[in-house]
């Protein structure tokens, strides 16, 4: 019997635990979902024999000592801060680790007494990252054997609602943890534009919007994701005078939600009492915008032309109302928004959304200068097994399967699935559940 302990049973884990119990029986396993929530926790393992529901308090160091010491194989779908917290204890008791989050400083310094004990800690391979690394070194790996030389990458990816269940002026519904939406783009960001390194402010971020036409779908808008120049290194892109890594919302979205932040609405370091507090006055205090003139004046200055839009989303996502906020107890800025959006953006159970990544490649084969692309357009089921969740879920679970049958070998210390023994399997096996990318030669 091989135990696989996996931390988290939220949003994005519908599809990672359906995987992983139909696969449960023909391989002896037995799942183990540890989450805070135990009735999160039972509602993925369901009925099945193959699987048991654990309540957890992360910081309960014995508890969490005791599973990972009885597990054979560990998943983290813990908030990517908690990560740490497991990957020791997985050193430790000599387990290895997958998570679907970006590397983090502390997890990279690991490397080096990762690969001493012969363990693998594979991070990034969720949806963005994950899916977008897979299939853009596919591509890559592909032009370099032709002896082609990439001159520009583009790299697309967004969690949408899909149009049949868009019904708001935001076109936007949480499908995924709703803390990750409301802090998105806070680092800024940085990329290569024709040669010349931009970086861009947290406040400039949903200013500067590039209009891309994707294919099949039509027009969205996209802003830049973190630091996009280090993969000039990352995916051995040298020759490139073009990189960047991108976030798809619709224009809209991107005009109220930089009014938004440049509100000062998602700071984290402020604190202040909801008990019988309304929106309105929570957005006074921290505005400073008293009436609806004043906070009509504040929001021309920072919509401009778009104004009208801007004021629209605000007024529909009900950010000055008399409504009572719903938490009582000392909250940030952040977290008073994060209440307001999870209940305006709520899907419905009939509810789909839709995650969309599209790659732009261009490059010089045999002096000809040329373009491809490769889009990916995946549509939910329901609010549970959503697009997020199959895109973010199935890599994860693919790649357990392929570690724990040998299918991946000797790949040792902290780990991004760049290599073909990773994304090659699982880009074939994920076009069986209708994630298949659509490459098109467009020069």
């Amino acid at each position: 019997m091989t135990n696989i302990l996996i931390f988290g049973a939220g949003k994005s884990s519908s599809y990672l635990y359906q995987y992983l119990l139909e696969h449960a029986a023909k391989h002896n396993w037995n799942i183990i979902a540890a989450d805070a929530d135990i009735h999160a926790a039972q509602e993925r393992i369901g009925k099945s024999a193959n699987g048991k529901a654990i309540q957890i308090d992360i910081f309960e160091d014995k508890h969490r000592n005791e599973l990972i010491q009885q597990a054979d194989f560990v998943i983290s779908l813990l908030p990517p801060s908690l990560h740490i917290v497991v990957a020791k204890d997985c050193l430790s008791f000599q387990k290895n680790l997958v998570t679907a989050s970006y590397v983090s400083d502390e997890i990279q310094k690991m490397n080096k007494e990762v690969v001493q004990n012969k363990l693998t800690f594979m991070n990034e391979i969720g949806l963005d990252p994950g899916l977008d690394h897979m299939s853009a070194m596919k591509i890559i790996h592909e032009l370099e054997n032709q002896q082609a030389t990439i001159t520009a990458f583009k790299s697309y990816c967004g969690g949408l609602i899909s149009p049949a269940s868009d019904n708001n002026p935001w076109h936007y519904k949480v499908s995924w943890n709703p803390n990750n939406i409301v802090n998105a783009g806070k680092s800024g960001a940085e990329y290569l534009q024709n040669g010349e390194e931009h970086h861009l402010t947290y406040e400039a971020l949903f200013q500067e919007i590039e209009i891309i036409d994707v294919p099949s779908l039509g027009k969205l808008a996209a802003y830049a994701n973190r630091d996009s120049l280090k993969y000039k290194d990352i995916y051995g892109l040298q020759h490139v005078n073009t990189l960047l890594r991108a976030t798809f919302r619709y224009e809209e979205f991107c005009v109220a939600w930089n009014v938004i932040v440049n509100l000062g609405l998602v700071d984290n370091t402020d604190e202040m009492k909801t008990q019988h507090t309304t929106y309105s006055q929570w957005f006074a205090s921290k505005t400073g915008l008293k009436n609806e003139k004043e906070i009509k004046e504040k929001v021309a200055i920072i919509a401009g032309s778009k104004f009208e839009t801007a004021m629209t989303l605000l007024n529909w996502l009900g950010i000055d109302s008399e409504e009572v906020i719903p938490k009582n107890g000392t909250f940030t800025s952040a977290q008073i928004l994060q209440m307001l959006i999870e209940d305006k953006w709520k899907m419905s159970k009939e509810d789909k959304d839709m995650i969309v990544m599209h790659h732009e490649f261009e490059y010089i084969y045999e002096t000809q200068h040329k373009k491809k692309t490769s889009t990916l357009i995946v549509e939910g089921e329901n609010n549970i097994y959503t697009a997020m969740a199959k895109t973010v879920g199935l890599p994860m679970a693919i790649y357990t399967k392929l570690f724990l049958t040998g299918k991946i070998k000797d790949l040792y210390g902290v780990q991004i699935p760049m290599s073909d023994m990773v994304y090659k399997p699982i880009l074939e096996e994920l076009e069986s559940y209708q994630v298949k990318f659509v490459e098109s030669q467009i020069i």
